[in-house]
């Protein structure tokens, strides 16, 4: 298994397909130093073909005829106008245009300053498992160009997040990803080896202990609004490796907007993956590798609901034992790894 994940072709997933009978799907979010949102869009067209549309400076949108809509971005709101306009309530129009003005010209101040440490981000429209190769053949052209990640500077705190579509959207499903995801961060995080800064940052944390404890227990069979609810308590943050919120504002957005109210969190059915690296400056890196990884260990454990049993059991054990330890090798071996 350890050689089909460093295999360039990417492995099925036990469950292809969701509950409506279409292909599972991927979307990645590559982040990236060194090139600027225009240039980085140019070669998204040149790869995939369609026209690029300019939103801002820092963001373009490329339409392709293929796979559907890129988006290209310097990744923070604060350079990016607006969405909706509160500007229908205000009477004096000469002043709507001044605070215009004073706004792009702070968003330009601040993109400028920024686009130095901050990554650019393209954000590929979901893709079949088998279509994944394709994002490697970009992250090629990318490089090409002069493309830089996490390994090239010590402040290019830099990932690759992926959203994995679910095969289905009930409790037992959501939990059974959950469960199996946490009995594999540990060896997924020596496995990848995350890069100093990336940990050292708060965005791919670990989930809490009590959290872990309370979900992993053999006796936790949550219905829906349960599981929704005990996430939300432990978990009102998209600062986590396996970040549900998105998917559970999918299922319940005005709860989760209750507990949350970011704008930068976008339903989706899917769990968003953010722990792998962006190493899109070394050229043996695939995206499909880091599909792989968690194909290997999350979807396999997964398909064998026995196995997950056990392995929960035997990591809460862990958790109960241990508090210096990780638990990578105990994983490995419930992994056959």
């Amino acid at each position: 298994m350890t050689a089909a994940i460093r295999s360039d072709t990417p492995i099925p997933p036990p469950q292809p397909a969701t509950a409506d009978g279409s292909p599972r799907r991927v979307g990645a979010e590559l982040e990236f130093a060194a090139l600027d949102c225009a240039t980085a869009a140019d070669v998204v067209a040149a790869r995939f073909g369609g026209e690029v549309a300019r939103v801002d400076p820092y963001r373009y949108l490329v339409d392709t005829t293929t796979y559907g809509r890129f988006i290209v971005e310097l990744d923070t709101q604060f350079v990016h106008p607006a969405e909706e306009s509160d500007a229908g309530a205000r009477a004096d129009k000469e002043c709507e245009r001044l605070q215009r003005a004073l706004e792009e010209g702070l968003r330009t101040a601040i993109g400028e300053v920024t686009r130095i440490y901050l990554p650019v981000e393209v954000i590929a429209p979901p893709l079949t498992v088998g279509e994944l190769p394709e994002l490697d053949a970009l992250l090629a052209d990318l490089r090409a160009q002069g493309a830089r990640g996490t390994r090239d500077s010590v402040v290019y705190a830099f990932g690759l997040q992926l959203n994995i579509d679910m095969p289905a959207l009930d409790a037992g499903t959501i939990l059974a990803y959950l469960r199996a995801y946490l009995v594999c961060a540990d060896w997924l995080r020596r496995d990848i080896g995350i890069d100093l800064t990336r940990r050292v940052l708060p965005f791919i944390q670990p989930f809490p202990r009590g959290y872990l404890r309370h979900v992993l227990r053999a006796e936790y069979d949550p219905d829906l609004e349960t599981l929704i609810t005990d996430y939300l308590h432990w978990n009102a943050t998209r600062n986590r490796d396996l970040d549900l919120l998105p998917l559970l504002a999918w299922l319940a957005p005005d709860r989760v907007r209750a507990a949350l109210d970011d704008p930068r969190l976008k339903p989706r059915p899917a769990v968003h993956y953010r722990l792998p690296d962006s190493r899109i400056e070394d050229p043996t890196w695939r995206v499909v590798h880091e599909w792989n990884r968690w194909a290997a260990t999350v979807e396999q454990l997964v398909s064998r609901p026995q196995r997950l049993r056990g392995a929960a059991e035997a990591y809460r054990a862990h958790l109960q034992e241990s508090w210096l330890s990780d638990w990578a090798e105990g994983a490995a071996a419930w992994l056959e790894l």
